[in-house]
């Protein structure tokens, strides 16, 4: 009779510990899930690359590996202050890593994409008036190498340079 009742109680704590156990399954991988895609989103948002093996990592570049295009006296409305409308001559640099995969690709479409590089240099300089351009110059240097890479698709371009020569 001993037996049986310790058997009994062993059974049931099994059964206890298996539907607990069941229950924080259910109830944890969903938040876990939750969390990863709410990470994924952090991570995608701060534009940091994770290990997915996904591009090269080309590591310092030699000045000898760097190709640069410069297109010079560009003019680019700003954001105008009050009525008084602000144009701005700018020289756009734009510097390629020689050693990139898609450096062939790239390369020749360069000179051909000028007023596509040059409508995304205008769309991000629109956004600043003439005494913000050099405040900001190097977070307006990022969003302008940004747009160039989504326009060419690559990270083949390392650099985007511009050289605000005068701002009225």
């Amino acid at each position: 009779m001993k037996r049986n009742m310790l058997a009994i109680v062993i059974l049931a704590a099994t059964l206890i510990n298996l539907s607990l156990s069941a229950v924080m399954i259910f109830t944890i991988i969903p938040k876990a899930k939750r969390t990863d895609a709410l990470i994924e989103k952090i991570v995608a948002a701060v534009e940091l690359e994770t290990e997915s093996g996904i591009g090269k990592d080309y590591g310092e570049i030699a000045p000898g590996d760097q190709d640069e295009y410069t297109f010079n006296d560009k003019a680019i409305n700003l954001k105008p202050t009050g009525d008084k409308v602000s144009i701005a001559q700018v020289s756009i640099t734009i510097t390629l890593n020689k050693k990139h995969d898609d450096y062939e690709t790239v390369q020749p479409l360069i000179t051909g994409k000028e007023n596509k590089i040059v409508a995304a240099v205008s769309n991000v300089l629109s956004g600043y008036t003439s005494a913000e351009v050099s405040l900001y110059a190097d977070d307006i240097n990022k969003d302008v190498l940004v747009k160039i890479q989504e326009i060419f698709q690559s990270d083949c371009i390392i650099e985007a340079t511009l050289n605000v020569l005068a701002a009225n």
